[in-house]
């Protein structure tokens, strides 16, 4: 029986165990090593419900604008009706290496891809600064799982800069804005947007339907280029 002291008169009160108050500590303990483990947990162990780990391992971008040349930086001629790609190399690798042996169930089929635009000044508006994202079908291309290698590589095409964006601003201001020996820019970098594509490829695992996602970034430059 305990005794509070109440307004200087003492009061009897129920007690307690000792053996509870100890079993209730070590509750605490445990919810709070818990929350502290799931704190740690990499995101893509807790997004990514596959036992696979998806990334983008490489992009290059291939214009289709003559005279321009594939290659780590995309140069977008608007003057040219015509789209843009990029060569993106896709690796699989299994979340736990030990395992070395791969089945055609735990496949995992590319659906779609989204591309967004960003400028490092921080002027992201689509439609006025940077063009608007776009989507895109992937055909359900298949890439198969890691085996004894402990990694799978594949290669998807995706259409980075549609023709389309050309004919829409901002990517329409920029055609006739070229400098020549007898004309020069008023403003520096004038006719020229310097972006950065983020590249988002979306698939599922198979058998389970379960979704993975790999991001990766590289430079796209647009401009009125002057033709060879």
């Amino acid at each position: 029986m305990m005794v509070i002291r109440k307004n200087g008169r003492a009061v009897k009160g129920k007690g307690f165990r000792g053996g509870k108050v100890m079993k209730s500590l070590q509750i605490l303990g445990i919810v709070g090593f818990a929350a502290a483990m799931t704190g740690c947990v990499p995101d893509w162990a807790r997004e990514n419900g596959t036992n696979l780990l998806m990334v983008v391992a490489d992009i290059t971008g291939s214009p289709g604008a003559t005279g321009q040349t594939d290659g780590d930086i995309l140069f977008s001629d608007v003057s040219q009706w015509i789209n843009d790609d990029a060569i993106v190399t896709l690796s699989l690798f299994r979340k736990n290496p030990a395992v070395a042996t791969s089945t055609p169930l735990e496949d995992v089929r590319l659906d779609s891809y989204q591309v967004r635009y960003l400028r490092s000044d921080g002027h992201n508006v689509e439609g006025v600064d940077v063009p608007f994202r776009i989507t895109g079908p992937l055909n359900s291309t298949l890439l198969h799982a890691p085996g004894n290698i402990g990694e799978a590589t594949g290669l998807v095409t995706i259409n980075v800069v549609r023709h389309t964006a050309k004919r829409e601003a901002p990517l329409i201001n920029l055609i006739g804005i070229l400098p020549t020996a007898t004309r020069s820019l008023s403003l520096p970098g004038q006719g020229i947007i310097t972006t950065t594509a983020e590249i988002t490829v979306f698939g599922r695992q198979v058998t389970t339907g379960e979704p993975l996602s790999a991001t990766g970034r590289f430079q796209v430059v647009f401009a009125d280029f002057a033709d060879e």
